[in-house]
């Protein structure tokens, strides 16, 4: 009753300021609350359209090794390997981590199921953009690399394509 009485007793703009206030932390919970079910829902679709990939690349991989090509990239160094292109190349990298990067997979990947088994391990992640506000980027494997290595070698091209070229002379599709 107490309260009651001391709300009647604002002046007609202070009750005004309370409505106002109370509106905006409402619709701030609402909102809050929107967007927590929001990024629930990309998230789930982004973990289904990243299972579906490494569906379709795990059995790319399969086909493989029932013709008798197996991968041998271990799985510590499918991963490591992954981390090593997701760090190396997010942000605003530099022509010489391109060509690290570019060199370690070249010294790993030795037959085509090798490269598939890379592919599935880095799946569709998000890779962060250089620039402020520009935001982060979900790609496979290729995406990133394609995107990512645009560095210029040399021979005046870009380090995806020495990439791959250096895949071509060991008989890997990209």
């Amino acid at each position: 009753m107490a309260s009651q009485n001391y709300f009647s007793q604002l002046p007609t703009w202070a009750k005004g300021v309370v409505a106002v206030v109370g509106l905006v932390a409402v619709g701030g919970i609402v909102f809050g609350v929107w967007r927590a079910v929001k990024k629930t829902i990309e998230t789930s679709k982004e973990g289904k359209d990243n299972k579906e990939f490494q569906q379709a690349t795990d059995q790319q991989l399969q086909q493989l090794q029932n013709q008798g090509v197996v991968p041998t990239l271990s799985d510590s160094d499918a991963i490591s390997l992954s981390n090593q292109i997701e760090t190396g190349l997010g942000g605003c990298e530099l022509s010489g981590t391109e060509l690290n990067i570019v060199n370690a997979i070249l010294a790993k990947i030795n037959n085509q199921a090798d490269w598939l088994k890379l592919q599935s391990t880095f799946g569709i992640r998000e890779i962060d953009n250089c620039g402020y506000g520009t935001g982060d980027t979900k790609q496979d494997l290729k995406g990133v690399l394609t995107s990512d290595l645009d560095g210029w070698d040399w021979s005046f091209t870009t380090y995806a394509n020495v990439l791959k070229k250096g895949l071509q002379q060991k008989n890997i599709i990209w």
